[in-house]
């Protein structure tokens, strides 16, 4: 028997699809997949699909929840082997990168090594700047160019079934909902399973729409058919959101004035009762290792960067270790407790969740189904008046935009 795909049903009606393409990936004779109108990266089913390939897509879809395997995992972080703090030793990385390039390093290091054959990241679209595009880097000069965060939609889990019959073998960069998505797929397939033996992820705030972007340029008084470029961060620490037009002049602003002004502002509804901000899946997780003020707000100050790695398995935690063996990569232990210094965001995020998933449930909107992610145990230390405050705010917000989609 045929079913409706559920993907559709229960997942983008309630604003849950993270845009991370697996759907499409499994189904592509019965899924589309693009761009919607509020800027995201969403599934169109033409059909409908076997029951059995549309439990199959519900059981690798992250929109639906994620079930932590680490039954002692730290309820703020996840499991963990280790905690560093560190960058790459190449300074061409190290300035590219969005914050120190320890990312970029690794992925260099798995190349040269022999470890992989390829490295499957997000980059710049070709024929929209604004946008992204998955590549396979293979070289050094691959992996500078896709150098630095992209705060867009991508969906990198559209090219796994045709790089799983390659023969080759991939590291995966993805943000944490495609890696514990691609986790799951692994579980059930071999094939995949082969071809992605290493994980790589990192501390993700949410995926804002293309009309963040876009409001970038027009704040910085570029014409959207004049854009030749768009660098979101990266040619120094935190560095700036730069606009390049057709005429090769290059306007700018500060991380803060782009993320904290506008982007944050756009991000897809799901990010924001997301679990998993850090990579729990990944056998690493890279993030900014930011310095903050008294008041525990991070400094934006330029200065050379610095990343928090976080080795989450023992396989990622020798490939650390050997990385910086062979001079691709520097880096110091830190405690653990530094990781909520140095990102209070998501700190605030993981304790404030509970409260947000509050709000959906007051908005009469269904909840992700999620186990053993610590969801009670990071609410204790919130007082009740903030989780309310929270609830009711989320809750808000909901209805608003439910009545804006009539």
């Amino acid at each position: 028997m045929d079913q409706r795909l559920d993907v559709t049903d229960r997942i983008v009606s309630a604003d849950l699809c993270t845009g991370c393409g697996a759907c499409a990936a499994l189904a592509p004779d019965k899924i589309s997949f693009g761009i919607s109108d509020d800027g995201f990266l969403r599934p169109e089913p033409a059909g409908v699909l076997p029951r059995k390939l549309a439990r199959r897509v519900m059981d690798v879809c992250p929109g639906g929840g994620q079930v932590s395997e680490e039954e002692d995992a730290d309820p703020l972080w996840g499991a963990f082997r280790a905690v560093y703090q560190g960058w790459a030793v190449d300074e061409a990385l190290r300035h590219a990168g969005a914050s120190g390039g320890a990312l970029s390093a690794m992925c260099l290091w798995l190349l040269e090594s022999g470890r992989v054959d390829g490295v499957v990241q997000i980059t710049a679209d070709r024929d929209d700047p604004i946008a992204n595009r998955t590549v396979v880097s293979r070289t050094w000069e691959d992996v500078l160019s896709a150098a630095a965060s992209r705060y867009a939609p991508s969906a990198p889990l559209l090219e796994v079934p045709a790089l799983a019959q390659t023969g080759e073998r991939y590291a995966f960069v993805g943000k944490p909902c495609d890696v514990a998505a691609l986790r799951r797929w692994a579980a059930a397939d071999a094939d995949v399973k082969r071809a992605f033996p290493v994980l790589l992820s990192f501390f993700c705030a949410g995926v804002p729409s293309l009309a963040g972007a876009a409001e970038i340029v027009e704040a910085l008084g570029v014409d959207a058919d004049d854009v030749a470029s768009f660098r979101y961060r990266g040619n120094g620490w935190p560095g700036k959101t730069e606009v390049t037009n057709l005429r090769g002049q290059v306007r700018a602003m500060t991380y803060h004035e782009s993320w904290g002004g506008i982007l944050s502002k756009k991000v897809q509804p799901r990010c924001r009762i997301c679990a998993d901000g850090t990579g729990t899946e990944a056998d690493i997780a890279f993030a900014d290792a930011w310095e903050t003020d008294e008041a525990g707000y991070p400094l934006f100050e330029e200065q050379k960067g610095c990343s928090l790695i976080v080795a989450r398995s023992s396989k990622g935690l020798g490939f650390l270790h050997s990385a910086k063996a062979v001079g691709v990569l520097e880096y110091t232990p830190i405690d653990p407790a530094e990781i909520a210094k140095m990102q209070p965001g998501q700190l605030r995020r993981r304790r404030e969740l509970l409260g947000r998933l509050a709000g959906r449930v007051l908005a009469g909107l269904p909840l992700p189904k999620y186990r053993r992610m610590g969801i009670w145990a990071c609410a204790r230390d919130v007082p009740f008046r903030t989780t309310v405050r929270v609830a009711l705010g989320m809750a808000h917000r909901c209805m608003l935009r439910r009545r804006s989609a009539k």
